[in-house]
């Protein structure tokens, strides 16, 4: 409902712009946690598993050229997994976020748009910047379930560097589909000697759906 609502407002608040794309997708993520305490001592044990992800945006073109503005939202779970068969131990961390998304992208071979009806490929690399914000939470330990919500590695925004590569596939003047695969890695802000540290690295394969909000057709 949160992804429904999120959309809906996005596009109220573009629907009157010119020359702007809707897009939205949603795909699978594998995330890895690398977690340090406040010892230095890393914890290697940590395994990721397959997630959703989603997000929904714009696309604004740049003075008609192959360079894209690109502002978004998103919603992104992490988690990762941990046994240690010598003590008998198990643990699982599960973590929805919700975030924005700014950055810039290029397309390569874009189809000439004066036919309205051409078909055609594109290609087309992304780099964006994205905030992060936990909204649930949880680890389990053995039988135990501890909320995330408010720890002190997890109450703290998640700044992203990300970048993808991706294909289009234009079905008509206005509408296109595409296919990505995003990079991204945590960093951290701040003066953090001595404590807990947590990043994240994250893999995403998408598929998307975008539609032209300017063209009106003939």
């Amino acid at each position: 409902m949160k992804k429904i609502l999120s959309c809906i407002l996005l596009a109220g608040a573009v629907s009157t712009a010119h020359g702007q794309q809707l897009y939205l997708e949603t795909g699978k993520v594998l995330s890895s946690f690398h977690y340090t305490n406040s010892n230095g001592d890393r914890d290697r044990n940590l395994k990721g598993t397959l997630q959703n992800c989603f997000s929904a945006g714009v696309r604004m073109p740049v003075l008609r050229s192959p360079w894209n503005v690109l502002l978004g939202i998103a919603s992104n779970k992490y988690s990762a997994s941990e046994s240690d068969q010598t003590l008998g131990n198990y643990s699982e961390w599960d973590a929805s976020y919700l975030g924005v998304n700014l950055g810039a992208g290029y397309e390569f071979h874009k189809p000439p748009m004066h036919d309205i009806d051409r078909n055609g490929f594109s290609y087309f690399v992304n780099a964006l910047v994205s905030t992060e914000f936990l909204i649930s939470g949880k680890q389990m330990l053995n039988s135990q379930v501890y909320d995330l919500v408010g720890e002190e590695e997890f109450n703290k925004p998640v700044f992203f560097l990300k970048t993808g590569a991706g294909v289009n596939y234009y079905i008509t003047r206005r509408y296109l589909v595409f296919a990505e695969y995003t990079f991204g890695r945590s960093i951290l802000i701040g003066d953090y000697s001595g404590q807990e540290r947590l990043f994240y690295l994250t893999h995403c394969i998408s598929l998307g759906f975008c539609a032209d909000l300017a063209y009106k057709g003939k």
